[in-house]
């Protein structure tokens, strides 16, 4: 699992890219919440677009960066998930906790 971090004004992004399982979430939740921590954005866009595989670990990705964000009175918002991931979300309703952008 690769991350790219870009800081723009009040927005922290990160793309993400390779497979996410429970192997990896661990790591890619505590480099996300370091950068969050440093640089405290109102929004956090997380881009899925490079990512192949993701299980209910990605879930949990999501959720645990949305309980930190909102503890800053910030926001998450998910852009770009494959057809497997968007299922995934779908199902957990996830759209009903953070943004979920079909189109960017």
């Amino acid at each position: 699992m690769n991350l790219k971090f870009i800081q723009n004004y009040n927005e922290l992004e990160v793309h993400l890219q390779g497979e996410i399982d429970h192997h990896c979430a661990a790591a890619v939740a505590k480099t996300i919440d370091f950068k969050i921590r440093r640089h405290r954005p109102i929004l956090l866009i997380m881009d899925f677009g490079g990512v192949s595989f993701m299980d209910s670990s990605g879930l949990a990705i999501v959720m645990g960066r949305r309980k930190l964000m909102d503890s800053i009175d910030g926001s998450v918002e998910v852009r770009h998930l494959c057809n497997p991931a968007k299922k995934i979300f779908e199902m957990a309703q996830l759209d009903r906790y953070v943004t979920v952008r079909k189109e960017v």
